[in-house]
């Protein structure tokens, strides 16, 4: 890819996995990524279950030629931040502070078409999620979708 884009000086940076440490005082270890992408790169950060990429994700995109490192910085302090928030109590069952982010994910384990959402690095059904949120029955909301790359 870097050569057919003349990207000569292209270096796919191999990088060391970090563990972080979240509000509640649980280990999370980050894999990276580097991925060129025509003129752009992404570096992916990403939790492993076994082999598979699970938990917590975060994806920073820049300029082909960007300093990796620096990305990696930002991609870093992204995670710092996500890990310092936590949006469901999972030992009552219920959202807290009515703000709830993730990303969605497909649910293999349903024979219907229906999403699985990861909050706070953990899988949560969709039927789960619809739970939590009738405990707010007449409330408003708003759903906000964006890119991976993007912060919310």
């Amino acid at each position: 890819m870097a050569e057919s884009t003349g990207l000569t000086d292209f270096e796919n940076v191999r990088l060391d996995a970090i563990r972080m440490i979240d509000c509640q005082g649980e280990s999370h270890q980050f894999h990276f990524q580097l991925r060129l992408l025509g003129d752009r790169i992404a570096l992916d950060g990403f939790e492993l279950r076994g082999e598979i990429p699970a938990g917590f994700r975060f994806q920073v995109i820049g300029e082909a030629d960007d300093d990796v490192f620096v990305l990696l910085g930002r991609l870093v302090e992204r995670i710092r931040r996500a890990l310092s928030v936590r949006h469901i109590d999972f030992h009552e069952r219920q959202i807290i502070d009515s703000t709830v982010r993730g990303r969605i994910e497909w649910d293999e384990s349903q024979a219907a078409h229906l999403p699985l959402v990861v909050v706070d690095g953990r899988q949560v059904s969709w039927n789960d999620l619809g739970r939590m949120l009738m405990s707010m029955e007449g409330w408003q909301f708003r759903l906000d979708l964006a890119d991976p790359s993007e912060e919310l």
